[in-house]
């Protein structure tokens, strides 16, 4: 169900997206990083606790539609008795910020993880996605996603509820 409203959510976008490069208007950017706190939902909550890490964003875009690019870096805490360990992510993700209002927005945004746990040593990649809306004040920036990631052995995702808390310069 996620992934039919996340996919939902990125044909609105291009619409959106379709709609803005129709018109012609000045060309924005903008440039972001957050703090985040993850909670992890579903299976994934039975192996970790709480996760924490930061992203650092960078769009371009009309006044309402941007396309961005994500890196961040996210660390879980694993549940007693967790063999693996705790788990870090490294996400790499493109997507679209769509701003209806004037502070309000929504995103989507699809890519690669790169994770790792304390048994592995090696990174393995997986593809990862998120969905999420916020509002975006003078400097600062608060938002809540749902992301996750692909699992590698068995089927479905990883997924956690993300707040998001930032700073964004127009």
């Amino acid at each position: 169900m996620l992934k039919i409203m996340f996919l939902f959510c990125c044909f609105c976008s291009f619409g959106f997206a379709q709609k803005s490069a129709a018109q012609k208007s000045k060309v924005n950017s903008f440039i972001g990083g957050n703090l985040i706190i993850a909670y992890p939902q579903d299976e994934f909550k039975n192996g970790y606790k709480i996760g924490t890490g930061v992203d650092a964003s960078l769009g371009f875009g009309s006044k309402h539609v941007y396309a961005i690019g994500t890196v961040g870096y996210l660390s879980y805490k694993p549940q007693s008795g967790n063999v693996y360990g705790k788990i870090s992510v490294i996400p790499v993700k493109a997507g679209v910020r769509i701003y209806p209002g004037n502070f309000f927005f929504l995103s989507g945004n699809a890519g690669v993880g790169f994770l790792k746990d304390e048994v592995n040593t090696n990174r393995s990649s997986r593809f990862m996605y998120d969905a999420g809306l916020g509002f975006h004040f003078i400097l600062g920036q608060v938002s809540l996603h749902y992301d996750a990631w692909q699992r590698k052995n068995t089927t479905g995702a990883s997924g956690a509820i993300q707040l998001k808390l930032g700073l964004a310069l127009n």
